[in-house]
């Protein structure tokens, strides 16, 4: 992977339509026609301008480009210029979108649709596109804005020089590169979830995450839960169950549950939504034998269902903001002091975790 330092891309100014102007010696007018291909200029001055364009560098701006997609009366003009939203999930292997990934994928689109861009979902890894296939994907659709859509940690990764891109990451916090990150929230949300619960008269709660997906948000899971059982007197404090990589869901049930009986839990929190499925599958009815709260209730039927819903079709809006506010100011590259911006999500009471008596 090649990657200059953010100050050198800041410096370098891009060439714009004055330059090409001023090098070929036409009005800016002139310079714009021949650019978009228009019949008015003869061939032989629209091959040379086009020549000296790419010669210094020219590049078009996709956001006036989107702009001036519609005529007054709302007309297309011209495509959409795209934005690549890249998965590494497995897709050419034959693997799903989890519902969660959907819901982000699903408001990345809304809101590209309403800035005048098309999203483009692109699948890395071996049954995909490598790092030299993306690279000329792009290139050939013009494609410079990207936004990483929640990469899975232990699928494939990707290396592109970054220079040349506008780049926004969902989560993916455990992979290159170094970019604004947007997400939920996973520590507020399982201090929520906590406290919830203990004010509900739960005092046993366990917090039982995948490692996969702690090193995606960077342990904030963890961070969270520890924060809480820190003022909690030491017999009521339950370590938390990480689970490997890639592990069954009837493999979790089982483990969940015995790490359940061996810690005597009132309740567990767990960010898979089919946390009560895997108990009560396990034997321990819920909520009598233990309460159970799901941190990533995504679907809008699970009414049922104690836990955290969050807004994940807001992470997706908010990556493609990101990224289509860097192509309006020409900004390309990693920034020097990335940041991270996070979307709240609300608690959902549910059977599954009742008020104690």
């Amino acid at each position: 992977m090649s990657l200059t330092s953010p100050n050198d891309s800041a410096s370098s100014r891009r060439p714009t339509l004055k330059d090409v102007a001023r090098e070929a010696g036409y009005h800016i007018t002139t310079i714009s026609l021949a650019l978009r291909q228009h019949p008015s200029i003869p061939e032989a001055t629209r091959k040379r301008i086009q020549e000296i364009a790419d010669r210094i560098g020219y590049e078009r701006n996709p956001v006036y480009h989107a702009l001036s997609r519609f005529r007054q009366q709302g007309t297309v003009c011209a495509p959409a210029p795209r934005i690549a939203y890249l998965e590494n999930f497995g897709l050419g292997s034959g693997n799903q979108r989890s519902p969660h990934l959907q819901a982000i994928l699903d408001g990345a689109c809304r809101q590209a649709e309403l800035l005048g861009y098309q999203i483009d979902p692109l699948a890395v890894g071996e049954d995909d596109h490598d790092s030299r296939s993306l690279t000329g994907y792009l290139r050939e659709h013009q494609i410079t804005g990207i936004v990483m859509g929640s990469f899975i940690p232990g699928f494939a990764e990707i290396a592109l020089n970054w220079d040349d891109y506008a780049v926004c990451k969902i989560h993916s916090r455990h992979t290159e590169p170094a970019a604004t990150v947007v997400g939920n929230d996973q520590l507020r949300e399982v201090r929520l979830a906590f406290r919830r619960l203990a004010a509900l008269g739960y005092e046993r709660i366990g917090l039982a995450v995948g490692r996969s997906d702690e090193d995606a948000c960077g342990h904030r899971h963890t961070a969270g839960y520890l924060m809480e059982e820190a003022s909690l007197p030491l017999e009521r404090r339950v370590p938390p169950l990480l689970f490997p990589y890639n592990l069954s869901e009837s493999a979790l049930g089982g483990m969940i549950a015995r790490w359940v009986r061996r810690h005597r839990l009132d309740a567990v929190l767990c960010n898979w939504a089919t946390i009560r499925t895997m108990l009560e599958r396990e034997g321990l009815r819920v909520p009598d034998d233990v309460a159970c709260a799901s941190l990533c209730i995504c679907d809008p039927l699970s009414a049922a269902m104690a836990g955290v819903r969050p807004y994940l079709n807001l992470v997706g809006e908010r990556a493609v903001s990101i990224v289509v506010a860097q192509l309006k100011t020409s900004e390309r590259g990693l920034p020097e002091f990335p940041s991270s911006i996070y979307v709240q999500s609300v608690w959902q009471d549910g059977d599954s975790a009742p008020r104690r008596n």
